[in-house]
């Protein structure tokens, strides 16, 4: 569907929500946990997880891991604590070694927005603050509701046909005017 007039771009707009995995075995040897989960978790070392439901407590937390296997990692804890541990023991990906995230895109939301041209003043000011500007789309305001720059977006420019696809990062939500009809969306290029 292609929408008439200035909201014809389209954004696939997506959230990072990784699903809990479950773990079918957690030991420890001296000061290493070992996990194993019930499938592939698709982690690599140096990911930050987020340990959660075993007892005793010390296993839980968020952990830096070391992938031995498809299905496996290890991390650091306390050389005290009772092996194996107990409980529905849950992994669930909270980011890489940069804090950036790769695993659990899903889509929020789908919507119409216009794009609006970025100055290069503006672009340079908000690199030099804060990050990457290269895109601004408007949106109608109740469209907004749930957006937050902790999520990205899609897009594929109508114009020229054939255009590859964009990944942006949203690195500000600003009212345009009052807030009541319009938002800006703010977006910088996934490199």
């Amino acid at each position: 569907m292609v929408k008439q007039g200035p909201l014809r771009e389209i954004l696939l707009l997506q959230e990072n929500v990784p699903d809990a995995l479950v773990v079918t075995s957690l030991t420890r040897v001296t000061t290493t946990a070992t996990a194993l989960t019930a499938t592939p978790h698709g982690y690599t070392t140096n990911d930050f997880v987020q340990m959660a439901l075993a007892v005793p407590s010390g296993y839980n937390g968020k952990v830096k891991i070391t992938v031995t296997g498809a299905s496996s990692f290890t991390y650091p804890v306390l050389g005290s604590l009772a092996t194996p541990a107990t409980g529905p023991i849950t992994v669930t990906y909270v980011s890489d070694a940069q804090g950036g995230r790769k695993i659990g895109w899903t889509t929020f939301r789908t919507m119409h927005a216009e794009l609006i041209p970025v100055k290069a003043w503006e672009s340079l000011q908000v690199q030099a603050l804060q990050g990457q500007l290269d895109y601004r789309f408007r949106i109608h305001s109740v469209d907004s509701g749930g957006i937050t720059t902790q999520m990205r977006a899609l897009w594929t420019p109508q114009w020229p046909a054939g255009a590859s696809v964009h990944t942006l990062e949203i690195g500000g939500i600003l009212p345009d005017g009052d807030g009541r009809s319009f938002t800006f969306l703010e977006c910088g290029e996934v490199i």
